[in-house]
């Protein structure tokens, strides 16, 4: 099950991973995620996460926390899900690292990487109900 409010990530792990301006992906409730084929082939990307890949294709699809505690931060990536168009990304992460040629709707809130902590600290409260 994908939480339909996604997110673009600016930060530079997912710029580089994605070889895109910013990453688009939808929280998941850890568990849940079915791979149809195979596994994905992981790369651990940072010291909190691993990315998976396809192992034939190569596409990014998912991210996972190497702590177990953090399972409720899994990810996975818009463009890779069966029913992208019902994901809805509401915010930008990692703004301070954006691309300054790359325009974003403005609309949506902003996050710099200072008040990612506050934001992710909410995230758990809207994923995690009751714990």
């Amino acid at each position: 099950m994908f939480l339909k409010s996604g997110y673009y990530c600016h930060c530079r792990i997912c710029q580089k991973s994605s070889g895109q301006p910013a990453e688009i992906t939808v929280p998941i409730k850890a568990g849940t995620l079915v791979f149809t084929k195979s596994r994905p082939k992981y790369y651990v990307s940072s010291e909190n996460g691993k990315r998976g890949f396809c192992e034939d294709c190569g596409s990014r699809l998912v991210w996972e926390a190497l702590d177990p505690e953090n399972d409720w931060l899994t990810n996975v990536t818009v463009g890779s899900l069966d029913n992208s168009a019902e994901a809805r990304p509401s915010n930008h992460i990692f703004i301070d690292t954006k691309l300054p040629w790359y325009e974003i709707d403005e609309e949506l809130p902003k996050f710099r990487e200072a008040e990612v902590e506050a934001m992710l600290d909410v995230w758990k409260q809207e994923r995690m109900p009751g714990d």
